[in-house]
C-alpha cells in the first residue's frame, strides 16, 4: 500500500481530539458518579452562585480522571452522588492555565483556557445554564509557562 500523507482533516482532527480532552470544562455539580458507574447529568443540579461561579475551584474536567485521589475515590467506591470526583481546572499544570471573567451583568461567568487560545466555557449563575465553545487557529500557547 502507498503511503497516505497527512491531510488538513487529518490535523483538524487530532487537534479537535486534544482540545477535547484537555478543556471541556463545566461547572462543579452538574455531572454525578451513579452507583452503575456512569457519569450521568445531575438532574438536581440548579447552577452555581454568583460568589462560586467567579472561582475556578467550582470547575471541573469532564474527561477521564486523571488526579490520582480521585482515582483512588472511584476505586473505593466513594465517589457515587460526590460531586468532587472529577478534576478540578484549579489544579491543572502550568497553574494559571485557567482565568474566569464576567459579563456586564456580573451574573454570567466565562472560563478561558488560556493554553488552548479560542476555548470558552460559561455558566450564567443561580442556573443550569452552561456551555462551552472553541473559536480558534488550532495552535496550542506552548510558551505559556514562560509568560506567567
Amino acid at each position: 500500500m502507498p503511503p497516505k500523507h497527512f491531510t488538513e482533516l487529518d490535523r483538524l482532527a487530532v487537534v479537535i481530539h486534544q482540545i477535547d480532552r484537555r478543556c471541556c470544562a463545566v461547572p462543579k455539580g452538574f455531572l454525578k458518579y451513579t452507583p452503575s458507574h456512569t457519569v450521568v447529568e445531575n438532574e438536581a443540579f440548579k447552577g452555581l452562585s454568583c460568589e462560586n461561579a467567579f472561582d475556578l475551584h467550582y470547575w471541573q474536567h469532564f474527561r477521564q480522571v486523571e488526579n490520582e485521589e480521585n482515582k483512588d475515590l472511584i476505586a473505593r467506591h466513594e465517589a457515587v452522588y460526590n460531586d468532587n470526583f472529577l478534576d478540578c481546572l484549579q489544579s491543572d499544570v502550568p497553574i494559571k492555565c485557567w482565568s474566569v471573567l464576567s459579563d456586564v451583568t456580573k451574573t454570567v461567568a466565562i472560563v478561558r483556557n488560556q493554553l488552548w487560545p479560542g476555548y470558552y466555557a460559561y455558566h450564567r449563575c443561580n442556573t443550569a445554564i452552561h456551555g462551552s465553545v472553541y473559536i480558534g487557529d488550532g495552535l496550542r500557547n506552548n510558551d505559556l509557562p514562560f509568560m506567567l
